[in-house]
């Protein structure tokens, strides 16, 4: 596993090249992302999906989390667009809402059976976390991307938990030192015209229904 210091990519942006080589070739990477590290993958490469799904030991009982870099990108990963969904992304994103949607239907089956069988729906958001969304900017595509936890154990905001549950399995990791303690984006499920918060977090409710009308 590769290190690559936060302050590092400040100086010399050309390492982010290292990280996108990294997901180009079905390698698990993990950046801050907020109050979190987060471990990624190419969302279209079954076998980098099941190589972050088997990493993390996740049982799927939560919604799957993809990082796009704006409302153009989404539709590479969902369905449809509502205009519900396309007035939120343009009053929120990039920033801390999550929107639930329906999956497109000609992804990879195993890719699509793997990020639905929780909820039938993803969860997209496009991250303000500069090394983020640079990431997610130069790779040029989704990333699949979950918490560097252990299914129901804490230590994401932690990098020597991250390297220490992970270290064998990560291709490259930024290093920003341990993260302080955030509050996690709000949920918004979206279907046709409906919608509904299905989990309040950094954007209160009166906020979103205010970007509604």
């Amino acid at each position: 596993m590769k290190i690559i210091r936060a302050a590092d990519l400040d100086a010399s942006p050309a390492l982010y090249r290292e990280i996108v080589d990294a997901l180009t070739q079905d390698g698990l990477a993990c950046f801050p992302a907020e109050s979190n590290y987060r471990l990624a993958a190419s969302l279209l490469s079954p076998d980098a999906v099941m190589r972050l799904m088997q990493s993390k030991r996740r049982a799927g009982h939560h919604p799957a989390l993809v990082f796009v870099s704006d409302a153009k990108m989404l539709r590479q990963v969902v369905a449809d667009v509502p205009p519900v969904a396309r007035k939120l992304a343009a009053a929120f994103w990039p920033g801390p809402l999550t929107l639930l949607l329906d999956l497109r239907a000609d992804l990879p089956p195993k890719v699509a059976k793997t990020l639905t069988r929780a909820t039938g729906k993803v969860g997209v958001r496009s991250p303000a976390c500069a090394v983020a969304a640079r990431v997610v900017r130069e790779f040029g595509g989704p990333l699949l991307v979950s918490s560097a936890n252990l299914e129901r154990k804490a230590g994401a905001n932690s990098l020597a938990q991250v390297r220490k549950n992970f270290q064998q399995r990560l291709t490259v990791c930024v290093d920003a030192g341990d993260l302080p303690e955030g509050v996690p984006s709000t949920l918004v499920e979206i279907t046709g015209d409906e919608w509904r918060v299905a989990r309040e977090g950094a954007i209160p409710r009166e906020r979103i229904e205010a970007a509604l009308g």
